[in-house]
């Protein structure tokens, strides 16, 4: 099976503010987008969160993969949502 070919990718910072405790909540990462049929849109982040309550609960590492940027920035808007978070970008 052929290699995917890198089509186009771009850094990305995703922030959000978690509903209870009013503190900021910032991810970054990479978008990047293949030259494939199944899940060519994948976004990898990274946390930016340290020494805070929210910190301790979210995960350091999370990767969405989709369809189509839409899909993909849907899947992140459901997992903030999910963690009480409102999606700021």
């Amino acid at each position: 099976m052929p290699k995917s070919k890198l089509i186009y990718q771009a850094n990305q910072e995703v922030i959000g503010k978690h509903l209870q405790s009013k503190e900021w909540v910032m991810y970054s990462g990479k978008l990047t987008i293949y030259d494939r049929k199944t899940n060519p849109v994948i976004l990898r982040l990274k946390s930016e969160i340290y020494e805070t309550f929210i910190g301790e609960f979210m995960e350091e590492k999370k990767e969405f993969k989709g369809n189509n940027v839409s899909d993909v920035y849907g899947k992140l808007a459901k997992w903030y949502y999910n963690n009480g978070i409102i999606f700021q970008n």
